[in-house]
């Protein structure tokens, strides 16, 4: 049977993964953390090194096809949303590429809202004006010496695309989170290049996703070892590529991707512009599926939490997720925990929608001197599902009554999928979709290209339990709530 190889660039790993075809099941998985340098509150992925590392992925995976006596017939690529690069006309590009959640580009933001403009951004772009958004990052690199004429924007993905390959053009879905397309149009809008004073030719044409951009360079085939026959394809942004490995459909689910952010996304087949949706910071885009729109918000540091309490508290990540994870599982099911001793806000990275606000911190409350372990790490679990619900009521106005298709590491934690459940009263179902971004995106692009696919899927169902439901409410109302809105209250006195 045939291959193909799908790549998925994200915050903390970056992945390649070659799949067995029609069948989309992984036959290898490389695996690395994603090149950076990080120096004080400035994070850079490392271009350079990215690259090399996917080119030797690349030529692992080719090792493994040739073995299989196999053809890898196509690459698909995937990556986070807001992160670009630039590449100059000589063919060099930038070796940094500022990280999506990087804070660099909020004083430009902050200016867009004293002007008044931030409304008629969000008229042509359906997207809440934020300091992660790819158009601020450019102004920060054009105000710090990077010369943007004759240069090109590149998304992630996209820039892999053309190391690979060397065809440009930026995906549909990527392209609709810079912050500078028409989202009703799918172009880049002349208004915002000139109110920004931005060349046109700074953004390369816009292409559907899953669309091939080319065959391989000479030089890749070489290194690689991949046929001179395969193709590159970009299937855009990461979550929406995780929709279609779940088989999201619009208007009856929806999805709750989870990795180190978390995001909800739902979709229809128009986008949502007015003031009431830009209030309650609805994130317009392209899907994958030409004239269908994804509508996205998303809690910025959730499964971070979990890596960032495992790190500090010196918990072995493997021992967790097996023995560890599974005891307090039980514990929650026996009811032997239930309403948590310890309050924990998830602002390590900023919030996210009813209250966006980068500045916002992160807060645990309630430990004393008999506070264990367990109380903490149930803690988060709790606070992170509160935020969870605050994010679909945000996006609902009112409670989400649809079933939530959920993929990434909490579909692998059973508490987590039942505090879900059993915080919001909704049915939550855990795709078992092995690398779910890379397969969809592997899915997006061949079905482009016209190749027969017969992905299969696994789910595991979490139904709420009404009393503890009942009795989280009345956690996430008295206490969760409380205490939110206290902190928000006194973060606002600090700025005042």
């Amino acid at each position: 049977m045939p291959y193909a190889v799908g790549i998925d660039v994200g915050t903390t790993n970056s992945k390649v993964v070659l799949f067995e075809l029609p069948s989309c099941e992984p036959v290898a998985i490389e695996r690395f953390e994603s090149p950076r340098f990080a120096d004080g509150g400035k994070t850079d992925y490392d271009t350079h090194g990215l690259i090399c590392r996917l080119l030797q992925s690349l030529g692992r995976c080719a090792e493994k096809a040739v073995a299989d006596s196999e053809r890898v017939e196509y690459i698909s690529i995937a990556s986070i949303g807001e992160s670009g690069v630039l590449v100059h006309p000589d063919g060099s590009y930038d070796k940094r590429s500022i990280f999506w959640f990087d804070q660099r580009g909020r004083s430009y933001a902050e200016q867009v809202r004293i002007e008044g403009f931030a409304g008629r951004m969000y008229e042509i772009t359906g997207i809440p004006v934020h300091s992660n958004s790819a158009l601020f990052k450019i102004l920060w690199l054009r105000d710090h010496g990077t010369l943007l004429q004759d240069a090109t924007w590149l998304p992630m993905a996209d820039f892999v695309a053309w190391i690979l390959c060397g065809k440009m053009g930026q995906d549909s879905t990527l392209a609709s989170r810079t912050s500078l397309l028409d989202v009703g149009q799918g172009i880049v809008s002349e208004e915002l290049l000139e109110h920004f004073n931005l060349p046109t030719s700074l953004f390369p044409e816009v292409v559907e996703s899953g669309t091939p951009r080319g065959m391989l360079r000479r030089e890749v085939l070489e290194y690689t070892g991949l046929p001179g026959s395969c193709l590159v394809c970009v299937s855009g942004h990461d979550h929406m590529s995780g929709a279609v490995a779940c088989g999201l459909k619009a208007g009856g689910e929806a999805l709750n991707s989870t990795g180190t952010s978390e995001g909800l996304l739902l979709l229809g087949n128009e986008p949502l512009l007015d003031a009431n949706c830009r209030e309650r910071d609805i994130t317009n885009g392209m899907f994958v599926t030409p004239g269908t729109y994804s509508y996205y918000a998303s809690v910025p540091a959730a499964g971070f939490s979990f890596q960032w309490v495992l790190q500090t508290l010196g918990i072995d990540e493997e021992e967790f997720y097996t023995t560890g994870q599974e005891r307090l599982y039980r514990r929650y099911l026996d009811g032997d925990v239930l309403e948590p001793e310890v309050l924990y806000i998830p602002h390590l990275r900023g919030s996210g929608p009813p209250h966006r606000n980068p500045d916002a911190r992160g807060a645990l409350y309630g430990m004393v001197g008999t506070t264990t372990r367990d109380d903490i790490i149930y803690g988060i679990h709790t606070g992170v599902s509160f935020e969870f619900l605050a994010l679909c009521r945000a996006m609902a106005q009112g409670e989400l009554d649809v079933p939530i298709k959920v993929i990434g590491p909490a579909a692998r934690n059973p508490l987590w999928m039942q505090l879900k459940a059993d915080v919001l009263g909704a049915r939550m179902l855990a795709c078992s979709v092995p690398e779910a971004v890379a397969r969809g995106s592997v899915i997006v692009s061949g079905r482009k290209l016209g190749v027969e696919l017969d992905p299969q899927m696994d789910m595991s169902v979490y139904e709420p339990d009404p009393s503890r439901h009942e009795a989280l409410a009345r956690v996430y109302e008295r206490r969760f709530k409380t205490f939110e809105d206290t902190i928000r209250c006194f973060e606002t006195g600090l700025r005042a």
